[in-house]
């Protein structure tokens, strides 16, 4: 059974380069800390995605007891990739659906015009022989 969620707590800065703008954030995976760099203010939005990254390695760990931390997190990243490959196919089809409708309401809109265009020209017509 899975640790339940914590909130992510924003990172403390570790080094901050004045050179590039930078902060370096020590952060925590699957018991082992790296270091990450960041823009600063982007702290707490790193330790979410840190906290995001370790549920699901937790989540591998928990379905393939025993597997090497490499193959926990080449399996995790696998996983993430095919989420995000997902979300962007399926905003692409919500565009394409959002694009089509839209086609057809300016087909309506052009069908009412040229038949207003006719209707005026047929009065105008009407009333050039009265």
């Amino acid at each position: 059974m899975s640790k339940p969620a914590k909130p992510a707590a924003a990172p403390k800065p570790v080094v901050f380069d004045p050179l590039s703008g930078a902060t370096k954030v020590s952060v925590s995976l699957h018991g082992r800390a790296y270091y990450v760099t960041c823009d600063p203010g982007e702290e707490k939005r790193l330790a979410d995605l840190v906290a995001f990254v370790e549920k699901r390695l937790e989540n591998v760990a928990s379905r393939n007891p025993g597997v090497t931390e490499t193959r926990l997190f080449m399996i995790a990243c696998l996983l993430l990739a095919d989420d995000l490959m997902e979300a962007k196919r399926a905003a692409a089809d919500a565009k394409s659906l959002a694009a089509e409708g839209s086609r057809e309401e300016e087909d309506l809109m052009v069908a009412a015009v040229d038949h207003l265009r006719a209707r005026v020209a047929h009065i105008a017509q009407q009333i050039g022989r009265a």
